[in-house]
This record gives C-alpha cells, sequence and structure tokens, in this order.
C-alpha cells in the first residue's frame, strides 16, 4: 500500500466507513459558532432591569429618570418608596440596578452644594455589572455637564458656549478602535467556536489512530516512519478546509468583522491545523483506547481555552499561569485570529505561525516513535501467541 492508497483509506474512513470524523471536524466548531452568535445576537447588554428609589419628587429628579428611560441600556421596571424595597429587588434578582435620588437633590444642585445620587448593582454577573456602571457613570455625567452649564448661564449670563467650558474646563473624549460598540459577538464567539474546532480535530485524529491499533495489520507493509505522516495529512487539510468554512460563515451569517487578508489566515490556520493534528495524534498514540484518549481530549479543552488568553489576557496571568499558556497550541491560534479579524493585522502573526510549525514538527515526530514502538509490540505479541499455542 503506497502514500496515496494510504492517503484514499483515510479519506474513505472519514467519510464514509466512520462519519463521526467529518462530523467532529466540519461540524463543532459551526455548532459552536451558530449557538454562540444566537446568544450574542444582541451584540451587547441592553435593557438590563432599572428599579428607583426617587426622595427629591421634583421635575429635576425626573429629568434625570428620564436620561435613564432614554437610554437603551437600561429599562425601568418599577419604583420604590424605601432604600429597604430598593436593596430587597436587588437581592431577589428582580432588577440588577437601582438608583437612588436623594431629598434636597434639585435644592442642593441649584444651590451649588454637591448631591450624591447612589447606584446599586448586583454584581453576581460581572458582565452586566460592568455595563450598568460604565452606562451609568456616562448618563451622571452627561447630565451633570447639562445642569452645570444651564445654571452657569442663568446665574452669571453667560451665551451657552462660554457656559459649558466654564463649567466644563476639561473635556474627556474617547475613541476604541477596531470594536468601538465593545460587541461581545465580536469578543467571544470565535474564540468559542475556534475552541470547538480544536476538539473536533482531536476526536476526529484520535478517533482514525486508534483504528490503527486496533487493526495493528493493515499497514503493516509500509515503513512505519512514513505511516503517521501519510495518515495525519488527510486531516490537516480537511481540517483548514473547516476553519475557512466556520470563518466565512461567521462572516456572512452572523456580520463578524472580516478584516483579515486570505493570506494571513492561510497561513495560520495551515500552521495551526498542522500542530493541532500531531498533537491529537500524539495524546492518541499514548492511549490504551479510545474512550481513554477521548476522556484527556476533553478535560484538556477547558484549561486550554481559559489559559490561552481569550478572555482572561495572558499579560494579567502570574507566571504559573503564563508558563502554562505557553504549552498550549490554541494561545498562539484563538487570539491572533480575534485581532486578523476585527483589526486586519495582528503584530505576532509570524511569530505564532512559526511556533506553531514547530509545535506540529515535534509532535508529529513524537507521535511517530510512539506509532512505531506500539507497532513492534503488537507484532512481537502475535509472534509470541502461536509459539506459546
Amino acid at each position: 500500500m503506497n502514500w496515496w492508497q494510504i492517503v484514499k483509506r483515510e479519506i474513505r474512513q472519514m467519510f464514509i466507513t466512520d462519519r463521526r470524523r467529518a462530523i467532529f471536524l466540519f461540524g463543532a466548531s459551526l455548532a459552536y459558532l451558530i449557538l454562540f452568535s444566537l446568544l450574542y445576537g444582541t451584540h451587547t447588554i441592553k435593557t438590563v432591569p432599572l428599579v428607583i428609589y426617587d426622595e427629591d419628587q421634583t421635575q429635576f429628579s425626573r429629568a434625570l429618570i428620564q436620561a435613564f428611560d432614554d437610554s437603551e441600556r437600561f429599562q425601568i421596571v418599577g419604583y420604590v418608596s424605601t432604600q429597604e424595597d430598593m436593596e430587597q429587588s436587588l437581592h431577589e434578582k428582580e432588577v440588577y440596578a437601582a438608583v437612588h435620588i436623594p431629598k434636597k437633590f434639585a435644592q442642593d444642585a441649584k444651590s451649588g452644594r454637591s448631591s450624591t445620587v447612589l447606584l446599586m448593582a448586583n454584581g453576581s454577573n460581572i458582565l452586566i455589572t460592568n455595563t450598568v456602571t460604565t452606562a451609568a457613570q456616562e448618563i451622571l455625567a452627561a447630565f451633570a455637564k447639562d445642569t452645570g452649564t444651564r445654571l452657569t448661564e442663568i446665574n452669571n449670563g453667560q451665551m451657552p458656549a462660554m457656559a459649558v467650558n466654564r463649567t466644563v474646563p476639561i473635556e474627556f473624549r474617547l475613541r476604541v478602535l477596531n470594536n468601538p460598540t465593545q460587541s461581545y459577538l465580536s469578543f467571544f464567539v470565535l474564540g468559542l467556536s475556534l475552541a470547538a474546532f480544536q476538539q473536533g480535530i482531536f476526536l476526529a485524529v484520535g478517533a482514525s489512530i486508534q483504528n490503527e491499533y486496533q487493526r495493528p495489520g493493515e499497514l503493516n507493509y509500509n515503513h512505519s516512519w512514513r505511516i503517521i505522516p501519510i495518515k495525519l495529512f488527510p486531516y490537516w487539510i480537511s481540517a483548514t478546509l473547516a476553519f475557512f468554512i466556520t470563518i466565512i460563515t461567521a462572516i456572512q451569517l452572523f456580520g463578524i468583522p472580516g478584516k483579515a487578508s486570505l493570506l494571513s489566515l492561510f497561513l495560520l490556520s495551515l500552521t495551526f491545523t498542522f500542530s493541532a493534528v500531531a498533537f491529537s495524534a500524539f495524546l492518541a498514540s499514548i492511549c490504551n483506547n479510545e474512550l481513554t484518549f477521548t476522556r484527556i481530549s476533553i478535560t484538556y479543552t477547558v484549561p486550554a481555552f481559559v489559559l490561552s488568553g481569550y478572555t482572561w489576557p495572558q499579560e494579567a496571568m502570574d507566571t504559573v499561569g503564563k508558563t502554562i499558556s505557553y504549552t498550549f497550541p490554541l494561545s498562539y491560534f484563538s487570539n491572533t485570529v480575534r485581532e486578523l479579524m476585527i483589526a486586519g493585522y495582528s503584530p505576532v502573526l509570524y511569530r505564532n505561525s512559526v511556533i506553531l510549525l514547530l509545535l506540529g514538527a515535534m509532535f508529529t515526530g513524537m507521535a511517530t516513535i510512539c506509532y512505531i514502538r506500539r507497532m513492534k509490540h503488537s507484532q512481537a505479541n502475535a509472534h509470541c501467541e502461536p509459539a506459546k499455542a
């Protein structure tokens, strides 16, 4: 059986004999992409339930309430008459935020004295808490600026432009590049689908390697050192194709930004799939059976994603976590894909591609060595059994 016959044999097994391999390769990332794109389809958190405790009950306080009501980030669901009721609503998760406007709010503001508006948030969900905090600060800052400007116009008789400069001598402006709306769809979804993509590669390649150990006689006539690289070639190409299918679906169906050049994505996907296919082959080659391999690969997936730096930056990890993250191929892939897709450029593209290429070559060699040893062991046992009989 020559190399082309081995390739055709693997393709036949992938798409006909054992179709779950193709399902793992092409279906895992698409399933996660569709699921989480639907989940994060709103891009950002909106209409957070909000309750109001207004002790002032003036036209001035109602203007502030209207500012919260006009914001798409909040949805006023009710009013309470005591602070205990406000805290109880938060405790029972009827709302995730509450605003307390104190007595003499209008009087203090108009007389030039400071007046404090209390924002309370349920911190059990950090994403909602961050949204509530940021949105409320923006609303209060804008309201304070408008109020100060109007008071300066009235009390000092100044023109609006001069009143603004006097009230707000320093103006803060924020410009966010690449993801200005802070969309969760652009931030999270690709990373989750790529983690599933990696797991799909593991399961497909693991099934192929374990199949050889269960049927050791089928490829005995080939040079052992050639078998593993040739076997892995169809999975490498198929995984690269599956990656581009996922990327095209993300862009065309869900509107995820796609600023990356085809060449950069091609380079990165080729090196990552090579590394992932080789690593899964090595992992499968040291496992006694497919069930053990599946358990180990699933156990590996979550730490690899968490420590890849996709959700929590590597720069913020301690020395131990950062060191461990450097051993995962996904660490050199997922963040780079996101940078390419959102910004169109990644300063670590070539460095990470070289690292993935070296990891792939190393794991291919290790998988080949393990395969040769296990085949020799299986053949030795096969020779011994007739002798004992």
